[in-house]
């Protein structure tokens, strides 16, 4: 088993914390008071529309968890029923998380070559913001450009960061993605949810979205789909529980469900085989992040058994579609070489999440992860796979 190499790696999944006026810095006056910063008690918390943003805790990120503090709980090594906030150990923000000459030094004391480096709070606007398409996607702009601005979509082909984007109105979602790839952007990120715009629901990969996904894939750019609030407390409501979403904090039933991980990106996948999406934009490569490969099993099962059920509903097999357009980036507990037998060596990345506190303390420590034996098969996993969806030489 391959426990290091001599290359450096790449990483789908790194993070920046973001600045306080993200979300603001470039937000036109009319939509100015949809985002607020205030103080509670002690803490300053961020107000959407004024509710609490929840998918962080504390959303100035100073202090904030150490990388790799969390191991033992995302390892199910729990046994003596400790809280999280008793497991993980708080640190000063790191200089590397908002600072992008620091990050470069660190990647180089890494061993990491390129990273998707992706948004933190980010990734919990959408969600928030239903129902005022108008508002979502000026902040979204807004914060498209502070990332321009202070990180940068492709500088040097060390760190390449992802515009958000949303699909609540194709059009703007459009205008915003050639906005974006004008000025470098090779990647984008997305959350993995249907879209949703008030009581009104789509499918993401429906033909109203089909321009969005042709600009994207005719521009070479790949659609990274992160953890994120996706929504599907909704689910847990009508079993009785709350529609709160804290991050981490979820009930036993929320956990065994998947709610907030699996079954999103399960649903999302099945949704761009099941519609058609791949058959129309034949070019089109996705990646999901952060978000595990723990349903990728239970998903080839049942597109096997659809496809043996109704083949004449399928252009091809859905399984060969899956293979073709899909790559995955697993948690170090899942079964890594079970899911590179199923999608196959070149569909596979290494996203070490770091410098969250979910991930390992390092992200050469993910190397062992994977249980490679083959070299060959290494290199791709570990390097060139986000190389070639990049657009950068592997």
């Amino acid at each position: 088993m391959i426990t290091e190499v001599s290359y450096s790696i790449c990483d789908a999944d790194q993070h920046y914390y973001e600045a306080t006026d993200s979300l603001t810095r470039h937000l036109g006056e009319q939509y100015k008071n949809v985002v607020r910063w205030v103080r509670v008690g002690e803490r300053e918390t961020l107000l959407i529309k004024d509710r609490v943003l929840t998918l962080v805790p504390n959303p100035t990120y100073d202090p904030v968890g150490e990388p790799g503090s969390l191991e033992t709980y995302f390892r199910g090594d729990n046994a003596d029923g400790k809280e999280l906030r008793d497991i993980i150990k708080m640190i000063p923000i790191p200089e590397a998380s908002r600072k992008r000459d620091v990050r470069i030094e660190t990647l180089n004391k890494q061993g990491v070559d390129t990273a998707w480096v992706l948004p933190s709070l980010g990734l919990g606007i959408e969600e928030m913001l239903n129902g005022d398409s108008g508002a979502l996607h000026a902040i979204l702009e807004s914060y498209n450009r502070w990332l321009d601005d202070d990180w940068g979509y492709s500088r040097d082909n060390r760190i390449l960061t992802a515009p958000l984007m949303s699909l609540c109105d194709p059009s703007s979602g459009v205008r915003e993605l050639k906005r974006v790839l004008e000025l470098g952007a090779k990647i984008v990120v997305m959350r993995p949810a249907p879209v949703q715009d008030g009581a009104n629901w789509r499918s993401i990969a429906d033909k109203k979205h089909d321009e969005f996904w042709h600009t994207a894939a005719e521009a070479g750019v790949t659609v990274a789909f992160h953890g994120a609030d996706s929504g599907y407390s909704r689910h847990l409501v009508t079993l009785g529980e709350n529609d709160s979403y804290g991050g981490m904090k979820q009930s036993t039933l929320g956990e065994v469900l998947g709610i907030h991980v699996e079954r999103p990106v399960y649903e999302l996948v099945a949704s761009m085989i099941c519609h058609g999406l791949f058959d129309r934009v034949s070019n089109l490569k996705i990646a999901t992040v952060e978000l595990g490969a723990g349903w990728v099993p239970e998903l080839v099962r049942r597109l096997e058994k659809s496809f043996g059920k109704t083949p004449q509903m399928y252009r091809r097999d859905p399984i060969e579609t899956l293979r073709e357009h899909v790559h995955v980036s697993p948690f170090y507990e899942d079964d890594i070489p079970g899911v590179v037998k199923l999608l196959g060596e070149d569909n596979v990345l290494l996203g070490s999440d770091w410098p969250h506190p979910e991930g390992l303390k390092s992200p050469r420590d993910w190397i062992k992860e994977f249980k490679i034996e083959d070299e060959r098969q290494a290199k791709k996993i570990l390097r060139d796979n986000l190389k070639k969806l990049s657009g950068l030489t592997t």
